[in-house]
């Protein structure tokens, strides 16, 4: 494995690739850091190269209070690895910029895994019981009372927003309770994301290559949705639905997550 810190406007990004062979980039959600694809590293460095990377504001990397494009991070860990075109997996955050990466860079990605991610642009109407508990997260950030806080957002994103508490496995919970932890108490001041010019929803339909849509059951009514409008709106998408699962399967269901993944690379010859 090789790891390092790539320089880009304003920060550091924090890499780390390792195995040989086709690449494969994993983008991790906004609850995470890198460490959220343990399971995905040890699996598909057999036989890919495969990179991950903390996002600004997330693990080891750096920042400063400056506004950027998740699209242009992306890219240049990509040009400074040397790697002119991967297949993209990203969770959640992770999985909106990636997405929003594949409509604006075609020619960088081979193809897309979006798992329980969003599209920019689009808009959804929650349900009142689960907007209930998002406004009480933001009442526990207001208030700094973090432990609290993260109590309840590591129940929403690996339990199920209206799921019983300690649904998911101990171990999902602690490590993601762990990196939640991290990033609320953090001591940057937040960058700012820069969104596109034009939304990935209104670019659906340009998007040429292969597309994996990965969404938990258990997960919110907008996550949901916005898999529910990938699936519509890609002409070339394959779907798997996790009725057991919430915010991060890969995470929860590893062995079934790697299969699902490497089932879609051996169909498309990526």
């Amino acid at each position: 494995m090789d790891s390092g810190y790539l320089p880009v406007p304003g920060g550091d990004l924090y890499f780390e690739r390792t195995g040989h062979g086709s690449p494969i980039v994993f983008v991790h959600a906004g609850i995470a850091d890198l460490t959220m694809w343990e399971q995905q590293v040890a699996e598909f460095a057999k036989d890919h190269t495969v990179v991950c990377f903390d996002s600004r504001g997330f693990g080891r990397s750096r920042t400063e209070a400056v506004e950027f494009s998740p699209v242009d991070d992306l890219r240049a860990v990509l040009d400074h690895l040397e790697i002119g075109q991967a297949v993209v997996v990203g969770c959640s955050r992770g999985g909106q910029h990636s997405l929003d990466f594949t409509v604006e860079e075609p020619d960088r990605v081979a193809g897309l895994v979006w798992v329980c991610g969003g599209v920019s642009g689009s808009s959804h109407e929650a349900p009142p019981a689960q907007t209930a508990v998002f406004d009480r997260i933001e009442a526990l950030w207001k208030a700094k009372d973090w432990d609290a806080l993260v109590d309840l957002e590591t129940h929403v994103w690996t339990d199920g927003p209206l799921q019983p508490e300690g649904r998911a496995p101990q171990p999902v919970r602690e490590h993601v309770r762990r990196m939640i932890h991290a990033i609320e108490t953090r001591s940057e001041e937040e960058p700012q994301v820069l969104p596109l010019s034009r939304p990935a929803a209104d670019r659906l339909q340009d998007i040429a290559c292969p597309v994996l849509v990965v969404i938990g059951a258990l997960d919110t009514t907008g996550t949901q949705a916005s898999a529910d409008l990938l699936t519509a709106g890609v002409a070339d998408v394959e779907r798997v639905d996790f009725p057991d699962s919430a915010h991060v399967p890969n995470m929860e269901h590893p062995e079934r997550f790697n299969t699902a993944l490497r089932d879609f690379l051996a169909r498309h010859s990526l």
